[in-house]
């Protein structure tokens, strides 16, 4: 557990990870890094007791990095390009250039990204629980 966030070490390579939400209901992560750096990790969003992952109860509902598809909306998530998942919300993005994009937010390292997240879970923008 580091800044008192549960972590656990997935095989894949990958870890799941449980951040607290603005109202203080925690809300998983489940994170496969292969191919990482040279391609994103995917970032889907699981039940912190189950690990059942992609369930809409489970997903935060807010507007920025909450796309109403479920994905988190960053060029550091592989599942937000279409080439990779139908219901990724961006077509007009590039996996093979995701490091430059300038919305990637210098969120180069899986810490950063981690840390991205833990700040928009806890900010207005983050308003609850889809579903």
């Amino acid at each position: 557990m580091h800044r008192g966030w549960p972590v656990t070490e997935l095989s894949g390579p990958g870890f799941e990870l449980v951040l607290p939400g603005r109202d203080g209901t925690a809300f998983g992560l489940n994170v496969l890094c292969d191919g990482y750096p040279g391609m994103p990790p995917a970032w889907r969003w699981c039940n912190p007791d189950s690990g059942v992952c992609e369930q809409t109860c489970d997903t935060p509902r807010g507007n920025g990095y909450f796309h109403s598809s479920g994905r988190i909306c960053a060029p550091w998530n592989r599942l937000a390009y279409k080439q990779v998942d139908p219901q990724g919300p961006h077509g007009d993005w590039q996996l093979n250039n995701w490091l430059s994009n300038p919305a990637t937010g210098s969120c180069t390292t899986l810490a950063a990204m981690a840390l991205r997240m833990a700040v928009e879970l806890r900010s207005p923008r983050c308003h609850g629980r889809q579903g």
